[in-house]
């Protein structure tokens, strides 16, 4: 089976844009505040956050120009690793990392839900509704993406604005009585960088609809490119919006620093402001990861290396039989409530797949080297880019190690189970 191209520049950005601007930019300020200890090193991580980004971009650009197939990252290992190393990344993609990606997304959204109207709704009702509105078609999963994020960019930049014309520059001086000095402020930098890249992370996803995309050689790159500077643009005008209205040294102190600064912009009414903001956002990241996920393991069954029912499209052009395996192991994540046990087995997970996927990035140009978007300063950039990953790997192995144990017994598992599969 094939899957339409239905998807255009916009599209695609709504899709990329959605996924990745969550929870992380709600959650992360403060904290990477508190660990670096000096608003403009803080400013800087952000900056170093969203290059590295849109290094990925370059690369995955021309990853998925080259073959712009349903799947992403599984379709690079298969043509340049054989099907078995493509079974491995498809199938812990799409049976645990995107799955659990969408029970951590789901849990927060029903957290902030509960906060905003007192309902206690589980995440496992959020996954269930997604699954259910984009198994009607690829259009209707297309008009949500584009409404949500379209509404959440706008909301974001009102916020941007309220806190420019109402703040006066407050956090912008002072440095915690805890900042790190010499070598030390470089070691903080890095534990601070994997919460930076986990907020900018998700553009990869536009690799999973390449086959959808119209023009692919043209737009793909557009849609990486794009995506990525419009979310840098705005998580440098978030911090500095949250530096304006905020003393530092309640930035670093706060678990929810868009609250505060909503609570010092719009006073008793700034709780509910953020929350709906917050939920509004979420709920875009979740569509965007419902809608995608399932693609992968689309292309796995279509080559054999799963069942073949994942492989049907149904009229409205969604791999339905895929987005029900997706939902109901996401529901299942969701039911556990764990927020951050998922999320952290996510990190790890994207940290070797990733690198790995990059790395096919050499055996590919190796046998063609003409492609429609090349990245530019090959082989360095690709190879400093895995360096980074598996530097943030060890630093978070040593970090957790329960959870480093956890992303070892998943790949090696997956590794002796296609073994039995036919490749």
């Amino acid at each position: 089976m094939e899957l339409k191209r239905s998807l255009r520049l916009f599209d695609g950005l709504a899709m990329v844009v959605g996924v990745v601007v969550g929870a992380g930019i709600f959650r992360t300020p403060g904290l990477i505040a508190a660990q670096l200890g000096r608003p403009w090193l803080t400013f800087v991580a952000w900056v170093l956050g969203g290059a590295l980004a849109f290094l990925g971009a370059l690369i995955f650009a021309e990853l998925a120009t080259r073959l712009p197939r349903a799947g992403g990252k599984y379709v690079y290992a298969r043509e340049a690793f054989g099907p078995r190393a493509a079974f491995v990344i498809g199938a812990v993609e799409g049976f645990v990392l995107y799955p659990a990606a969408i029970a951590a997304i789901a849990v927060a959204a029903g957290e902030f839900f509960e906060r905003l109207t007192g309902w206690h709704v589980s995440g496992v009702v959020f996954v269930i509704l997604f699954t259910a509105l984009n198994l009607t078609g690829v259009a209707a999963g297309r008009w949500v993406q584009n409404i949500v994020t379209t509404a959440k960019i706008l909301a974001l930049g009102g916020v941007v604005v309220v806190a420019f014309a109402a703040g006066q520059g407050v956090g912008w001086h002072g440095t915690l009585p805890s900042a790190p000095t010499g070598v030390a402020m470089w070691g903080a930098l890095a534990v601070a960088s994997q919460a930076v890249i986990w907020t900018y992370y998700g553009y990869v996803e536009a690799a999973k609809i390449a086959e959808e995309v119209v023009e692919p050689e043209r737009t793909l790159p557009r849609v990486f490119l794009l995506a990525i500077a419009v979310v840098t643009g705005l998580y440098l005008l978030l911090n500095a919006a949250f530096l304006h209205v905020l003393p530092f040294e309640q930035v670093a102190a706060s678990n929810l620093v868009a609250g505060d600064a909503a609570a010092a912009i719009f006073g008793t009414n700034g709780d509910v402001v953020i929350t709906i903001l917050a939920l509004l956002v979420v709920l875009a990241s979740l569509n965007g990861n419902v809608f995608v996920t399932p693609r992968v393991l689309f292309g796995l069954a279509r080559d054999g290396l799963a069942p073949a029912a994942l492989a049907r499209v149904n009229a409205g052009g969604t791999p339905a039989p895929a987005m029900v395996v997706v939902g109901l192991v996401a529901v299942g994540l969701a039911a556990t409530g764990q927020f951050e046990v998922l999320l952290s087995l996510a990190i790890l997970i994207v940290l070797v797949i990733d690198g790995f996927s990059v790395a096919a990035l050499f055996r590919l140009r190796q046998r063609q080297p003409d492609a429609p978007f090349r990245v530019p300063f090959y082989p360095y950039l690709p190879a400093f880019f895995i360096l980074v990953y598996a530097v943030l790997f060890v630093g978070s192995a040593i970090a957790q190690p329960r959870v480093a144990l956890a992303t070892g017994a998943v790949l090696v598992g997956t590794w002796a189970l296609s073994w039995a599969v036919r490749g």
